[in-house]
């Protein structure tokens, strides 16, 4: 039986060694790593049984190293150790992936325990992969794989890498490893992680992203069947698979399943968390209910941490039959489908000119339901309707207007326009950074940028992660610093009027953020640059 200890700390790693009586635990060598890459070759070179790792790590977390684990030695036991208390929620989330849990300074005689117990679980699983050795190649293999194969089916849906039929419920996702029934229904859960009640770096919201997804799976989906994935958008949901007869009793449940786990994430995750709730449809329906989810997301402004209900939203009055569903043509300009929307564009004007009963009044509620969702998708990101509606070289038409040929010219010019506005020349997130970097000594929080830019602030997170590569915490944190450091070369300001103009009110702070980027406190930085002042 062979053991490692990772952790960045020496005196961590030489105080486990040296407490636990290894002889007696039947352990026959005992390796350190003080980072993941140390880690990973260890395991490259040996067979290890358990691992006993810290999360915080400066080279890679735990919760990295374990997922390469997971990939690389499945039948590793490992136990985490932490020194954050309020990362308890994730205990049991943690436990998914892995033996046990611990809070340091750790108890030696309670990790001798818990050590006894991952030794005994791992010579009972070797005892039972004994029984089968003739398939144990096979097992493995498919044991390593059969997760990433599930996710990636569920991600290839959702962003329409693959497009699912009413005749491939079965044999679609069994390809992939995932058994589902005929008449199976898939209930969706979108996961909104709407904002952090403590500062974050990126790395820190990773760690506490894979504790959303571990713990939804516990308390969402529980018992039944079903998995949680991450989308290609960043977005955390969960899917269960219902037979006919579990819709009822499930729908009948999951709201309180969803109240407890967003009173979860707020006590113990310290996060405000809202669930939105979509209806059970079977397996070539379940992109579109995923979009209807997000459009409710998006499109919620004002309420957070709370429980929504797709079946429960007011409903809307039944639109004309003679005009189109502009709800789905705002999506498919968001979602960049341009050509596509403009064919769907023009034949319904086609359809309109066909109608006999097509008159000035069909025409006026075309145009203003058009140029309604004109208005409400740039409001939403940001940008200004009236003035690119009215910018030079836009075509002219009186309003309301008097053919359909002049709809369909000035439609087709701002369908365009609006396309290139969205994906080509003007970006919310450029205009987010100019926000902050002018506004770099206010108290900027991430509620107060989502109002600026009119999105929902989970959402605006994802998108401004996926745009800057990095949270918004860390980039205001970088600017901060980063005009810190060139007052700090290039001027002789006293570095305690450079923290108050870029916000720090806190010397002590500013100077701990400062070292924290620079690895240098702000005096050692400015002495080395030559220049004087204090």
């Amino acid at each position: 039986m062979q053991i490692l200890i990772v952790d960045d700390e020496m005196y961590s790693v030489m105080g486990i060694k040296d407490a636990i009586n290894w002889g007696e635990l039947g352990v026959t060598a005992v390796f350190d790593a003080y980072n993941m890459r140390e880690a990973i070759k260890i395991f490259q070179e040996q067979e290890i049984n358990v691992m006993i790792s810290d999360i915080e790590m400066p080279k890679g977390t735990g919760i990295e190293l374990l997922e390469w684990v997971n990939e690389f030695s499945p039948q590793t036991e490992t136990i985490f150790l932490t020194a954050h208390d309020d990362f308890r929620f994730m205990q049991r989330a943690v436990q998914l992936s892995s033996f046990d849990y611990m809070m340091k300074p750790v108890e030696y005689e309670a990790l001798e325990e818990v050590i006894r117990k991952a030794i005994r679980t791992v010579e009972k699983k070797n005892a039972e992969l004994a029984q089968s050795e003739q398939y144990k190649p096979y097992y493995e293999l498919w044991n390593k794989k059969k997760t990433l194969l599930s996710e990636r089916f569920w991600y290839d849906l959702l962003s329409e890498r693959i497009v699912a039929t009413a005749e491939d419920i079965c044999s679609l996702p069994a390809e992939y490893g995932i058994a589902l029934q005929a008449d199976d229904r898939l209930l969706p859960v979108v996961i909104s992680v709407e904002n952090w009640k403590r500062e974050l770096n990126t790395r820190d919201e990773e760690v506490m992203e894979y504790a959303i997804r571990q713990s939804s799976s516990e308390l969402l989906i529980g018992d039944c069947r079903g998995e949680v994935v991450q989308t290609k958008q960043g977005v955390t949901i969960a899917i269960l698979y219902l037979s006919p007869e579990e819709v009822p009793p499930l729908l009948d449940s999951i709201g309180q399943k969803c109240n407890e786990y967003i009173d979860a994430c707020s006590q113990y995750l310290n996060c405000t968390v809202s669930c939105y709730i979509g209806e059970p449809v079977m397996l070539h329906e379940l992109t579109k209910m995923y979009k209807a989810l997000l459009a409710m997301e998006y499109n919620n402004l004002s309420l957070s941490n709370q429980l929504n209900w797709l079946s429960k939203r007011s409903p809307e009055p039944a639109p004309d039959p003679s005009l189109p569903d502009f709800t789905v043509w705002a999506l498919l300009l968001e979602n960049g489908k341009e050509e596509e929307l403009i064919r769907q564009f023009r034949n319904s004007l086609q359809f309109l000119s066909s109608d006999r009963q097509f008159g000035a009044n069909v025409l006026h509620a075309y145009y203003q339901g058009f140029l309604q969702m004109i208005h409400y998708l740039l409001q939403k990101r940001g940008l200004s309707a009236h003035q690119l509606i009215h910018e030079a070289g836009a075509p002219k038409i009186k309003t309301p207007p008097r053919t359909l040929e002049q709809i369909e010219e000035w439609g087709t010019w701002l369908i365009r326009k609006v396309h290139r506005c969205l994906y080509q020349e003007v970006s919310v997130i450029p205009r987010l950074c100019a926000y902050i970097n002018d506004h770099l000594r206010d108290n900027i929080t991430r509620e107060m940028l989502a109002e600026y830019v009119h999105l929902n602030p989970a959402y605006l997170s994802r998108l401004f992660k996926k745009e800057v590569g990095m949270s918004i915490t860390d980039y205001l944190l970088n600017e901060r610093m980063r005009i810190a450091k060139e007052l700090i070369v290039s001027s002789t300001i006293p570095i305690s009027e450079i923290a108050q103009t870029i916000g720090y009110s806190n010397f002590s702070y500013f100077s701990k953020m400062f070292k924290k980027v620079y690895h240098e406190n702000p005096q050692q930085f400015r002495k080395l640059s030559g220049c004087s002042g204090s």
